[in-house]
Formats: structure tokens, sequence, C-alpha cells
């Protein structure tokens, strides 16, 4: 339920942060790229480091501090007429984000013992994002929230909630299972164990790239549809977003049924090919009609809700037990993807536009289809 509250509130204004930036401030599309990876990459670098952390001091403190620097964040964001400001909160808001969403998924795995309870139990957390991620930018536009500063402090009021349930839980449960190593664990030893995993290095470098294509969906997309002038920018691009989410709510439980004797790195492969139809559909369909790009949106997002709860599945049968928390820690390099893909795609569109930079994300798909499979080929006794 937490999960699925802090991302809709978190959804009903970041979506819309790119208009912000051009309507407020003035920046074009290469620009605003830069911008918004600048912030996130420094958080996602951290994020590895927070893995490691949350395997030697436990979960639960690293989810805490994170939620307060995310309320933190949502006030400096909600506050703020400069612009410098504006990307001290989205520092602080993609350090927070690190410090909650990796501990969380580790913590859930922590506390269940059955592989397919496990599987299910990042399915659902995976479902209950997706909810909120549909429904969050709906009610952005009815609140007018597509670039007013002033929701960012409803979405802090959410957060505050968010902490106090978690830290009320927190001291109440008794864990089911200790969410750090028994013994004493060192940095260096983790990094040391992740280094000799080739196939995992692979499996995060692949993912890292597919991150770069999925993420033109949050920057680079609404962008587009701006060079084309497409009408009611903001409601389309809501709207774009309710199908995505839409779709993976109505889709994912049942194309897990269909998929389930599929290997994890195989279902994976076949997300990142759908992943390459939608953004192949993006670079060749027409904007008007509008029809035509709400088909590659749906075709994309099927291929989402094959390959993003899978990826936490592979990462779990990666991991050995007493290195959970590390390897999502490392796994969430590869969200440096999402980072590099502001800049990769406000390039591409400023310099030679829409067809371009679809295609290009068209290939870097297939790419990644052929990385999963080389990493599928080198595990296949811990993947089954």
């Amino acid at each position: 339920m937490a999960t699925f509250a802090s991302r809709f509130v978190l959804f009903m204004v970041w979506p819309f942060l790119a208009i912000l930036l051009h309507q407020k401030f003035g920046l074009n599309e290469f620009q605003i790229g830069a911008f918004l990876s600048g912030s996130a990459t420094v958080g996602v670098v951290f994020g590895f480091y927070v893995g490691f952390l949350s395997d030697k001091i436990g979960r639960r403190k690293i989810i805490l501090v994170g939620l307060a620097l995310n309320i933190v964040a949502m006030i400096v964001l909600g506050t703020s007429n400069d612009l410098w400001w504006l990307f001290a909160g989205t520092l602080v808001q993609s350090f927070g984000r690190g410090m909650v969403e990796n501990p969380s998924k580790a913590l859930m795995t922590d506390m269940v013992e059955n592989r397919a309870v496990k599987d299910m139990a990042l399915h659902v957390r995976y479902f209950a994002l997706n909810v909120g991620a549909a429904t969050g930018p709906l009610l952005g536009i009815f609140a007018g929230a597509t670039g007013e500063q002033s929701t960012f402090f409803f979405v802090a009021g959410v957060y505050v909630i968010y902490l106090t349930a978690g830290a009320l839980i927190f001291r109440l449960e008794r864990p089911i299972k200790k969410t750090k190593a028994g013994d004493p664990l060192r940095f260096g030893d983790a990094v040391s164990v992740l280094r000799k995993d080739t196939a995992f290095l692979i499996f995060v470098a692949a993912t890292l790239i597919a991150d770069i294509a999925y993420g033109q969906i949050d920057a680079g997309l609404i962008q587009y549809l701006r060079q084309e002038d497409v009408m009611q920018l903001a409601q389309f691009y809501a709207t774009l977003i309710f199908i995505n989410g839409t779709t993976i709510v109505l889709l994912q439980f049942a194309l897990l049924k269909l998929l389930e004797n599929m290997r994890p790195l195989n279902r994976a492969t076949l997300g990142v090919v759908l992943f390459a139809a939608g953004f192949l559909g993006f670079a060749i369909v027409p904007t008007h009609p509008t029809y035509w790009i709400m088909g590659a949106m749906f075709v994309l997002s099927v291929g989402e809700a094959i390959l993003f709860p899978t990826l936490n599945i592979i990462i779990d049968r990666m991991a050995p037990d007493h290195l959970k928390g590390s390897y999502f820690g490392a796994a969430s390099l590869a969200s440096l993807g999402i980072v590099m893909a502001p800049i990769v795609g406000g390039f591409l569109l400023h310099q030679f536009g829409g067809f371009t930079m679809w295609m290009v994300m068209t290939t870097l798909a297939v790419s990644v289809a052929v990385f999963y499979r080389l990493a599928a080929n080198m595990r296949k006794e811990l993947l089954n």
C-alpha cells in the first residue's frame, strides 16, 4: 500500500517537471535532459553503496532515512524559484529514492523463504508501482498539477505519512529473518564478489542500455510530442502514461501465467524485443491522429509488463543470501541508463529529430536482447 501511495503522488507531478523547466526557466530539450540527468547520476552511484549498507546495518534504518530525505526534497522542490535550488531538490530526491527502493526489494526477499512466493511478492510490488504510476498523472491533470510547484507539498505530506507508518511498523514487528549479514562485511569484499560474477555484470550492463531506451518515456517522449505540436500536450501525455500503467496492471499476472515455464532471462529477452517494436512504432507512425502513438505505447507497455518484474527475480536468484542488498544495489547501477536517458534523448531530439532518436532506441533494445541471451547461456544452473 505504501509503495502504491508514494508512486501515485510522485507521478502526479514528476512527469511534468520537463514542462516546468521549459515554461518557467526556458530550457531547451538538451538542457532539460542535462538537468534531469545530472541530479540523478550521483543518486544512482550512491545507491550501490546503499545496497552494501543495507546488508551491513539493516534495511529498515536505510529505508527510514531515505523517506526523510524524500520529504526534504519535496519541500525544496515546492519552494524553489531558483534553478540551482530546484537542481538541489532533484538531487536529494534521487538520494532518497535509492535508499528506499533497493533496500525495500531486498527486505521483501529476506522475509520469504519460498522461491515462488518471493517471485510473486516482487510481481505484486511492481503491480502496486504501476497502479500508482497509471493513476497519478491523471489526477495531476485534474488537479492542475502540470507544472505547478505547489503540488510537491502534497507529495511531501504523503511521504510524512509513509515515514510515520514505516517507523511504527518496523518498531512493532518481529522480523522473520535478520536483514543483515551475521558476520562483519566489508565493502571491498562485496565488490570483489560482484567483479567475479561475469554473467551478472553482463546482465547489469544490458539492463543499463535497456534503461537508456526506456527512459525516453519519461523525458524524451513528452518533448518529442511538443516538437510535433500535439494539441493538449499535458493531457495527451497523461493519457499515454495511463495506457502504460493500465496495460501493466491488467496484463502483468496474465502474462506471468502464460510465460511461467519460460526461463527468466528468456522472458526478459522477450520484453526488450517488444520494447524495440514499440520504439519502432514511435519512429514510423504519425502523431496525428494520436491513436497510432497510443498503439505503440501499448506494445511497449506489454514488453514492460514482462521485463521489469522479471529483472528483480533474476537479481534475487543470482545473489548469494548474505549479499542480497549488495546485488540489488549493484543492479541499481543499471539505473544510470535512466539517468543518461534525458541527456541522450535530448541531444538526439535537438540535433536530429524524433525519427532518429526512436530508431537509435530501437537498435539499443535489440542489442539488449543479444546480451541477455549471452548472460542466460552463462548461468543456466541458477536461472531455471
